[in-house]
């Protein structure tokens, strides 16, 4: 399966490895870089597993120990990743991302 991302999602990185980094340091920043890696990984092993969204046509896969998820998306080419946010960020952010 071919997995593209959406080229603001270095932006979403950037700003959580930051945020961690001037909170605990950086082997916090790297765990959550080494975290970021798993639901990647599954979604382009099975991105069906996850659910769908209500009212658009994303699914979400959750960090395991962050408070954080990837929105994506499949499209006739693989799967398409469009979004990492918290989950108290609001909830239209990143959605007019194709």
């Amino acid at each position: 399966m071919r997995l593209t991302f959406h080229r603001l999602i270095q932006k979403d990185l950037r700003s959580a490895l930051s945020y961690y980094q001037d909170a605990a340091g950086p082997q916090l920043a790297n765990r959550f870089h080494d975290e970021f890696e798993g639901p990647v990984a599954a979604i382009e092993k099975n991105p069906k597993r996850f659910h769908v969204l209500v009212g658009v046509p994303f699914r979400r896969a959750n960090f395991r120990s962050f408070p954080y998820h990837l929105l994506f998306r499949e499209t006739a080419e693989g799967v398409r990743v469009l979004v990492l946010r918290h989950h108290r960020r609001h909830p239209d952010y990143g959605l007019g991302r194709k």
